[in-house]
């Protein structure tokens, strides 16, 4: 009974994450801000409610702060494995290369957030008292380059888009749809998202006991899985409807507003601060995290100049290989 519930809540997840990419696509014509805001803050944003619903719900409702911090660092993990799964769905052109190299400034920023998450956990395993109250200072660390990373990332698209806003106008053709329904539409898939998000650290709370399994690697496996399942069909669809720089920016974006989401984690944690109750093992996640990062920028700089017939590129290669050596060591680690 319980892995049929898991099957069906995922099954509705993928059904409403297959709208988000043309509803965010007709916002980005509507609004007139671009496929790359949209994707890095707007749609980012809504396909990451599933882990702001599933981790708030591990920390209030069931106490499993693991659990929550495991979701969101699993997720970062497996959004950066979305890039190698667009690869091989794009064929023998490289996503990558298809992508504007503006992307790097998400991602960079995104590799900054990870450092102090990594940081974070460190410092709290030593006598230096980062906390102000029960929130811990890398929280607020956090949100402030979230709110940094989505001015810089507007101002750089803003200036970006004068050079092609021309070409991108004729690219969108939703003159059918109001706005208001547009912003309706859009609305309506977050809510639904945020709701399975909810069934859905009630699931992953019960395979944990049932199973047996550690919550860290629960949270890094199952709920990362699924609640990235969001990002993974908006990208895909993104990608069908020509619109790369949506899927792209879907990805990076989403990891900015994950770690935004742990610092969050940190406010509605009562019991003290989350850094200080959280496994060691999120460590090596986030480090991992970051080289996976990197790992991206360098084939998205090296596409921009160099082409590629292979079917799937070697970027993509190394960032399969990479989380599944992750999620293999977290399981050792475990067991």
């Amino acid at each position: 009974m319980l892995l049929l519930q898991v099957i069906i809540c995922i099954a509705l997840v993928i059904f409403i994450g297959s709208k988000l990419s043309q509803s965010a696509d007709i916002l980005a014509e509507k609004t007139g801000l671009g496929r790359t805001w949209v994707g890095t803050i707007l749609l980012a944003g809504v396909t990451s409610l599933p882990e702001l619903a599933t981790g708030t719900s591990a920390i209030v409702m069931f106490n499993s702060p693991d659990l929550a911090v495991g979701g969101i660092l699993g997720s970062c993990l497996f959004n950066l494995l979305i890039l190698a799964l667009l690869d091989i769905y794009n064929g023998p052109d490289p996503v990558l290369q298809r992508a504007q190299i503006s992307h790097g400034l998400a991602a960079s920023l995104g590799c900054a957030m990870l450092g102090v998450t990594a940081g974070g956990i460190l410092v709290a395993k030593t006598e230096i008292n980062l906390t102000i109250g029960w929130v811990g200072i890398p929280s607020i660390i956090l949100f402030l380059l979230y709110f940094l990373s989505a001015r810089m990332i507007a101002k750089f698209e803003i200036k970006r888009r004068a050079q092609v806003l021309e070409e991108e106008i004729e690219a969108f053709q939703y003159r059918h749809i109001t706005s208001k329904q547009a912003y309706l539409k859009f609305i309506f898939l977050s809510v639904m998202i945020v709701i399975l998000g909810i069934w859905l650290a009630y699931l992953g709370d019960q395979v944990a006991a049932v199973t047996g399994l550690g919550e860290s690697f629960i949270g890094a496996i199952l709920l990362a899985t699924a609640t990235s399942l969001p990002e993974v069909v908006a990208s895909l669809a993104a990608v069908r409807l020509n619109a790369v720089d949506l899927a792209v920016s879907n990805v990076f974006g989403s990891n900015i507003t994950n770690l935004a989401i742990l610092g969050f984690y940190d406010f509605v944690y009562l019991q003290g601060s989350l850094w200080l109750n959280i496994s060691q093992i999120h460590i090596f996640t986030t480090i991992l995290a970051m080289i996976m990062t990197s790992v991206a920028i360098t084939g998205l700089i090296y596409h921009a100049v160099s082409g590629s017939r292979m079917y799937i590129t070697w970027d993509g290669l190394t960032l399969i290989a990479l989380y599944v050596s992750g999620m293999y060591v977290i399981y050792r680690n475990i067991f």
